[in-house]
């Protein structure tokens, strides 16, 4: 199972079943994912995990290419959050460079219950 770690605020979403994509740079570990492979989230803060089965994968050159085909909801930020925005918030995480390098990929979760 591959684990991830969130930040809390992200996790809390991934809890309450509203998040449902997860964005990370496509670089080696997010490469071997497959549909179907379960997901382990762990929060930062409190050190709580959440299982998932990842549904989808899409990758992207950039984050404007993924941003613009789901809701600002799905992945984790304010309904009326602007593109700019979130593309903005992606890269205080992640460098211009690293994205460069490895593109993007949407990981589309399901929160399992039990």
């Amino acid at each position: 199972m591959s684990t991830m770690q969130l930040q809390h605020s992200q996790w809390q979403l991934v809890q309450a079943g509203t998040k449902t994509v997860e964005i990370r740079l496509n670089d080696p570990k997010r490469q071997v994912l497959q549909v179907g492979d379960p997901i382990c989230l762990l929060d930062l803060k409190t050190g709580q995990s959440v299982r998932t089965t990842l549904i989808a994968k899409r990758t992207y050159a950039s984050f404007t290419d993924l941003l613009t085909h789901y809701t600002a909801v799905e992945v984790g930020s304010a309904p009326h959050t602007s593109v700019a925005q979130m593309v903005a918030d992606m890269l205080t995480i992640y460098s211009a460079e690293q994205v460069r390098q490895w593109g993007v990929v949407a990981l589309t979760i399901k929160r399992l219950v039990g």
